[in-house]
């Protein structure tokens, strides 16, 4: 009973130490808080400002206001704001400070503000505050030849600050830099289906329910998920490299009224298109293409690189996957090779065995290579609207391999035909393509390998 009447004393001292800890650890962090509010130039940290005026000689001002959604540029035009580089700007400004090491001169001349580039200055960023929108004025010199640092004075006050050359350097940057600059505006986890056209539909593909990327027209085939993401990220990760027009006129002088190429994104649930990228002209000195959205009226150019990366037709991003089946998952393997015929079973053991689950037992580790070598074939290349199979061998193709899975009653099957005229490579067909396919000549030799 002494003991635990000691114990208990001892966690009352402690937590009481703890609690004094805790208070003047609040009470020091509070006094580092407004020590270091009072050093700033501004009386509030960049999260306060709700509203942005930037004016500069020779430009229209520059009108930016916080919204939930984030900044949004409502002077000289209206758009969406890009809110990084907005708040990236904000740090810099508001991280300028007060105190004696940063004043530069406490009551200047007219000599030394035409000096400090004061006197007349070209550029001059107003932040607000407050429900009442409180502005504060922050008025830009020159930069400074060394230090990294600019001259600066506060609207109503006579003091030359010393502030951060990047304070200037980025409240000096135009319109481009300040608005949104993001083609696609939809998440890429959220489409479903996308589309190119080209004159005409070139091909559509769909993501259905089970996660695998399909193509859906002008043929019925298993599209390359990793490519299908590659496509929708780069219209995701691009960004206007140019804004031409703030409208949608003149659009054939753009290209832009019959577009060569247009590119279409779905979202989720969406029965039509969700956004339309036309894409017009190409301009050389620009290096890019002249581009309009069905979700913005506005012109714009998109750097060649990003054009180039469209898929010509649905075969650029077609799977090249020659099979998909699980090894491990196989139980029967029919082979037919230069008229030669092979059947293996798998056992209770899953050993593989001829002709019965009781035949003679082959080489376990020699049917999985073949096997595996089966699976990392790819296919070379697409003979599309083949009917004549005569025409690649594949009416008494030279080999045959068809492919059990335990749970279907439906083979996986490979057809082998004629060399190509190349001579490197082998016409083939599968239950899984429409069309014939061009494979390395190597896929013979693989098959030939499991009756040795």
């Amino acid at each position: 009973m002494r003991y635990f009447k000691t114990t208990f004393i001892w966690i009352i001292a402690l937590a009481a130490v703890v609690g004094i800890s805790y208070i003047d650890f609040e009470k020091t962090r509070v006094e580092e808080e407004k020590k270091d509010r009072a050093t700033r130039l501004f009386p509030f940290d960049s999260k306060e400002v709700l509203a942005i005026v930037i004016e500069k000689d020779g430009a229209q001002p520059l009108e930016l206001e916080r919204w939930e959604e984030g900044w949004r540029v409502v002077a000289p035009i209206k758009s969406k704001g890009a809110s990084q580089n907005v708040d990236k700007f904000l740090g810099y400004v508001t991280d300028s400070r007060n105190d004696a090491e940063y004043v530069m001169d406490a009551n200047p001349t007219q000599e030394r503000l035409t000096e400090f580039g004061l006197l007349k200055p070209s550029l001059r960023v107003t932040l607000k505050t407050g429900k009442d929108l409180k502005p504060y004025t922050l008025i830009f010199g020159d930069r400074a030849p060394t230090m990294g640092v600019a001259f600066a004075m506060l609207e109503g006050r006579k003091e030359v600050y010393r502030v951060l050359a990047a304070a200037r350097g980025e409240a000096d940057k135009d319109l481009y830099y300040f608005r949104d600059k993001t083609v696609l505006a939809l998440k890429p986890e959220m489409i479903d289906q996308f589309a190119v056209e080209r004159g005409g539909l070139a091909f559509r593909a769909k993501l259905p329910d089970n996660g695998k990327w399909v193509i859906e027209k002008p043929i019925k085939a298993i599209a390359d998920h990793a490519k299908a993401f590659e496509y929708i990220g780069a219209f995701v990760n691009a960004e206007v490299k140019e804004f031409v027009s703030d409208k949608k006129e003149n659009l054939a002088s753009y290209g832009l009224e019959k577009p060569a190429i247009q590119a279409l994104f779905w979202q989720a649930g969406d029965g039509e298109p969700t956004v339309r990228l036309s894409i017009g002209d190409r301009s050389p000195e620009k290096r890019g293409y002249f581009c309009s959205m069905s979700d913005r009226d506005n012109i714009f150019i998109l750097d060649e690189e990003v054009i180039n990366a469209i898929p010509k037709s649905a075969n650029d991003i077609r799977s090249r996957e020659l099979m998909f089946f699980e090894i491990n998952n196989l139980k029967r393997i029919e082979l037919r090779v230069d008229n030669k015929s092979l059947t293996l079973l798998r056992d209770k053991d899953k050993e593989w065995r001829k002709n019965s689950v009781t035949g003679e037992k082959m080489d376990f580790n020699a049917v999985k290579e073949t096997l595996d070598e089966l699976l990392a074939f790819s296919i070379k290349d697409f003979v599309p609207s083949a009917k004549d199979m005569r025409e690649f061998g594949l009416e008494n193709p030279l080999a045959q391999i068809m492919l059990w899975e335990e749970a279907s009653a439906v083979p996986i099957h490979l057809s082998v035909g004629k060399t190509t005229p190349t001579g490197n490579s082998v016409y083939a067909r599968t239950g899984s393509e429409p069309d014939v396919l061009v494979l390395d000549e190597r896929v013979v030799r693989v098959l030939r390998t499991i009756f040795n």
